[in-house]
């Protein structure tokens, strides 16, 4: 599973009610506190405080404010490492209306968090909570093995060209050509409901293409297991890295080199540029001079100077003069890091575009590589 994080479809749902609470003086922020729970009571004030979850559980969170607050939008974003996977806010005057405010009384919000599978293990959780889109604080919690797990160790890792026909590794080896495929395998103790993690790191920057992931359905002692990586365009000369993580914590590092290979830069150099039409299934089809109209989903790409390890991509599609809009920003884009030896960006229009001049462009940080104008005619 490439990745894990998106195994999974949580669902947050927010409730806020005022309920009795000592109020802390002489703050001025209305933030009190942000506790995690199995459970909320009906004020949304917490039950069964928890710094930790199974996967199957939903996880709650209370949110408490000084006071009764007449306006005021308090907002929640779970996230899986650094990715939103559920979010939602509640308006505090939807329910402080009309209410006068009464000293010694606080107010609630409770937010929950469902998912239709289990949460991958591990302490890469956290909730942001805002108020008025004002932090109020990031708060971690930990989603715990299940209960029947055994305890998850990792025993052995190697590196190899090959695997014979037991899946043994053969030709083990740190010293590999450019078009080597690079296989990364071991033996470990893995419970139920362990997840791991391999990426490759070239010159210091994790290839996104090569990231894969395994999580573990039932308890499994002294467990194979085995991944492989070559890079787009092959592997750059120089030392790398294969890093494996279990249930998000760095388990092991293993570096290999690359002597023939060639070498790696991350400055997107371009040699060429083409328009095309769809294929029908969301890729590039034929090479166009020009769209039309009835184009709903039309393609732009670069070939590159040499394999680049691409990093702080953005495309930006433009209306230059078409219709009503002159010089408007009409969508953007961006790509993971990753080696390529051409990148390329798609607009989706749903009613197709007006006729006109537009210009796609090319941006690494903030220097523009290439910018194209084109017609749709």
């Amino acid at each position: 599973m490439k990745n894990l994080h998106g195994s999974f479809l949580p669902v947050l749902a927010a409730i806020l009610m005022w309920g009795a609470a000592g109020a802390a003086l002489g703050d001025e922020s209305p933030f009190k506190s942000a506790t995690f729970c199995h459970g909320l009571l009906d004020s949304q004030a917490p039950k069964d405080k928890a710094e930790a979850f199974h996967p199957d559980e939903t996880i709650y969170l209370s949110v408490e404010l000084k006071g009764r607050p007449k306006t005021g939008k308090v907002a929640t974003q779970f996230l899986f490492r650094d990715n939103v996977i559920a979010e939602a806010e509640v308006d505090v005057a939807t329910v402080n209306k009309g209410i006068l405010l009464s000293a010694g009384q606080n107010t609630f919000a409770g937010f929950n968090l469902t998912h239709d599978q289990p949460l991958p293990v591990g302490d890469c959780y956290s909730a942001v909570v805002t108020l008025d889109g004002q932090p109020l604080g990031t708060f971690p919690f930990r989603v715990s093995p299940p209960k029947d797990a055994i305890v998850s160790e990792l025993k052995s890792v190697t590196l190899s060209k090959s695997l014979d026909d037991k899946n043994q590794p053969v030709d083990v080896t740190r010293e590999f050509d450019t078009k080597d495929k690079v296989i990364f395998s071991g033996i470990a103790d893995l419970g139920l409901g362990t997840w791991i993690e391999v990426g490759w790191v070239l010159g210091g920057m994790t290839d996104s293409e090569g990231t894969r992931s395994i999580t573990l359905k039932e308890n499994k002692t002294g467990c194979p297991f085995r991944f492989s990586f070559i890079p787009n365009g092959g592997w750059p000369a120089g030392t790398h890295e294969a890093v494996l993580l279990m249930n998000g914590k760095e388990v092991a590092r293993e570096k290999f080199t690359i002597k023939n290979g060639p070498a790696l830069t991350q400055t997107v150099e371009t040699t060429s540029f083409k328009l095309s039409s769809d294929d029908g299934r969301g890729g590039p089809g034929a090479t166009v001079s020009a769209f039309t109209p009835q184009d709903k989903v039309l393609h732009a790409g670069w070939e590159l100077k040499q394999p680049t390890m691409v990093k702080g991509i953005r495309f930006v599609w433009t209306a230059i003069e078409a219709g009503s809009a002159k010089d408007q920003v009409i969508a953007t884009a961006t790509i993971p890091s990753t080696i390529h030896q051409s990148i390329s960006t798609t607009l989706k229009a749903k009613n197709g575009l007006p006729k006109g001049k537009f210009k796609v462009e090319l941006f690494q940080d903030e220097r523009l590589v290439d910018g194209r104008t084109f017609e749709v005619k």
